[in-house]
């Protein structure tokens, strides 16, 4: 898969001249919310303590967006968490069960999850060879949508916390995840794993290979020209409009795609209530980056407190 959709555009501080303003780039993230979700159940399948649906839901984009609902077994009206995962090429978590083992074992804690599909993982999706194309954009676009539709769903629910809602993303899940804060301030809190960066600062500075290899296959005028018109599917132009929502950011000094300078730049520069912490991992990140995250969690939404090793029992990320 190609870099532009699997950094998804990973765009200087400054704006270009090109820019859409603010107010301008965020109608790409528009949706009627008064059309039906359409929710279908395709299966579900007990474990100890939680249910897990396989369910599908419209998309305003077209289509229908699978998904995982995981739900505690018990009644009570609980946290909730809509989750955003990597699309790390080969890995056999690239889609939504990339967090199906941590969601069954948060439901024990008082959380109702929702897993989505990106669609680049969904059935029928065809890559543009044009590495120029808005495909990439296009699919930011879809993603934020589709991910506000999650909300939506979750809200909707009578055992759901509208109040304590929170939101997850890894790698591509959390470039849009950032759009999605500065966008929709429903969440109450958020969590990004070993992304956002900008865009335009990744591609045009980067030492990262992918980065070499974009810059060196095509016209830097020509690269500029698509960065520029692509300016609204870029985190970089929503850095200073996160928050209210206190974020966590979590980064990996190993990492093979995010330089850490790059990080750490995004973090200076984002508004909002925030912190954040380096772990010495990969891209994949690992373990403390997960308990990190729970206690973050825990202490935002309310969540009850997890057995014994709950969490060291989870499958490491690959």
């Amino acid at each position: 898969m190609r870099l532009s959709v699997v950094l998804l555009i990973v765009i200087l501080w400054e704006p270009a001249q090109s820019q859409e303003s603010y107010l301008q780039a965020v109608k790409h993230f528009e949706y009627n919310a008064d059309v039906p979700l359409d929710i279908k159940e395709i299966s579900a399948q007990d474990r100890p303590g939680v249910k897990v649906h396989d369910i599908t839901y419209a998309s305003p984009k077209g289509g229908v967006v699978p998904a995982y609902l995981v739900v505690p077994s018990r009644e009570g009206r609980f946290a909730a968490i809509l989750w955003g995962h990597w699309m790390m090429p080969k890995s056999p978590t690239a889609n939504r069960s990339e967090f199906l083992d941590e969601a069954v074992a948060l439901a024990s804690a008082g959380v109702v999850s929702l897993l989505i599909d990106a669609p680049p993982v969904r059935p029928g999706f065809k890559e543009d060879p044009d590495p120029l194309s808005s495909q990439g954009s296009d699919i930011a676009a879809q993603e934020v949508i589709d991910l506000r539709r999650g909300l939506d769903l979750l809200v909707s629910r009578k055992d759901v916390d509208g109040k304590r809602i929170a939101y997850i993303g890894h790698s591509y899940g959390a470039q849009c995840g950032s759009i999605l804060d500065a966008v929709d301030k429903r969440p109450a809190a958020f969590v990004f794993m070993g992304n956002p960066v900008s865009v335009r600062e990744f591609i045009l500075s980067s030492d990262s290979p992918e980065a070499i290899e974009f810059r060196k296959s095509l016209p830097i005028d020509k690269i500029k020209q698509y960065l520029n018109a692509n300016s609204w599917a870029d985190p970089g132009t929503y850095v200073s409009h996160l928050g209210p929502a206190p974020a966590l950011f979590e980064y990996a000094t190993q990492d093979e795609f995010v330089p850490v300078a790059q990080a750490q730049h995004y973090f200076e520069m984002s508004s909002g209530p925030k912190e954040i912490r380096f772990y010495d991992a990969t891209h994949a990140l690992n373990f403390e980056a997960r308990y990190d995250r729970y206690q973050f969690l825990r202490k935002r939404l309310g969540l009850e407190a997890l057995a014994s090793n709950t969490l060291e029992k989870i499958p490491a990320t690959r």
